[in-house]
Order: C-alpha cells, then sequence, then structure tokens
C-alpha cells in the first residue's frame, strides 16, 4: 500500500479539544439522541433496573458498557459509571426517565 492509500489515523470522531457533550445540557436533539441510544444498545431493561436499583446481572453490565459506547459514538457523556459498580447521576436518571419511553416511574 502506497502513502496515498494508507487509512487516516484518527477515527471519523476525533474532536481534539472538545468535550463530550453532557446528557443535561438542555440540547433539544439529547432525549431523542438518549432514546435511539438507548435502543442502538438494547439496554432499556438494564437500565429500568438500574433506576429502580433492582439486582443487576452480567448481561446488564455488558449492556450498560454497550450503551457508554452507544453515547461515545453520539460525541455524550457516558451514561452509566462503571467504575465501583454501575452507578448512574441522580441528573441523567431524571432525564432518562424524561426522555426515554419506558423509563418513566
Amino acid at each position: 500500500m502506497n502513502d496515498e492509500q494508507q487509512l487516516p489515523r484518527e477515527s471519523s470522531n476525533y474532536r481534539p479539544g472538545e468535550p463530550l457533550r453532557s446528557w443535561t445540557s438542555g440540547e433539544p436533539a439529547a432525549p431523542h439522541d438518549a432514546h435511539a441510544s438507548t435502543a442502538g444498545a438494547e439496554a432499556l431493561n438494564s437500565l429500568r433496573r438500574l433506576l429502580n436499583g433492582d439486582q443487576l446481572s452480567d448481561a446488564d453490565l455488558i449492556a450498560f458498557g454497550k450503551l457508554n459506547s452507544h453515547c461515545v459514538l453520539w460525541w455524550y457523556e457516558p451514561m452509566v459509571s462503571l467504575v465501583r459498580g454501575p452507578k448512574i447521576s441522580p441528573d441523567v436518571a431524571d432525564f432518562l426517565r424524561r426522555s426515554v419511553p419506558g423509563l418513566e416511574r
């Protein structure tokens, strides 16, 4: 492969110096992006269990990893912290309950 045909070294979503967007920033597209990320990662049931304080399985942890990956691909902060066990910010939890069908109380 010659130099002209080499693939770029940076991914298409690399934005130097630009922070990931917060789910609670008030962007009009955020509720739609949250719904799409949750659906794409097939994480709705896992998120519901986390928000309700229910017992979580290994499959739920895998779903949260997929969900966080989707979030970053959409250039948002990960929804679920997986450091020292799965946790979600109360502000993000409220946002999700208002925004994603199936997560309302």
